[in-house]
């Protein structure tokens, strides 16, 4: 985007109309001609905060984050109440976990072997990729 366009844009964000200058002087003297009263700036207040048509109050929010438990305090998994349980392992039927597969090393050739593929198969089902035979 040039400076130009980039001006345009501005412009147009601002006052909603399209500038007509072809020039960074032309669109700049636009801006400044036509700059809405209270600067062009609306500020937009959250109807769902507890009191209604006001802006939220930060230091009353920081005040009373303070005031709740520090980021260091920890619970451990027994100590919290419906937590959901651990997906089991993953079946042919139903998603769930599965472990890494071992390493396998790379095929030889361009053509697998036998052998390397059924290194392959073995490290899937073994990780519980895929099904046993």
């Amino acid at each position: 985007m040039t400076i130009l366009n980039a001006l345009k844009a501005l412009y147009n964000k601002v006052t909603s109309k399209t500038a007509s200058g072809g020039s960074i002087g032309a669109v700049v003297q636009e801006l400044a001609d036509n700059w809405p009263e209270g600067g062009g700036s609306t500020v937009v207040i959250d109807s769902t905060l507890s009191k209604s048509g006001q802006a939220a109050d930060a230091k009353a929010t920081g005040d009373a984050l303070n005031g709740k438990a520090p980021t260091a305090h920890t619970h451990t998994a027994s100590q919290i109440t419906d937590l959901p349980a651990a997906p089991g392992n993953a079946t042919t039927a139903t998603a769930g976990l599965v472990k890494q597969a071992a390493a396998v090393a790379d095929a030889a050739g361009e053509t697998p072997t036998k052998a390397e593929f059924d290194t392959l198969l073995a490290a899937l089902r073994a990780a519980g990729i895929v099904a046993n035979n």
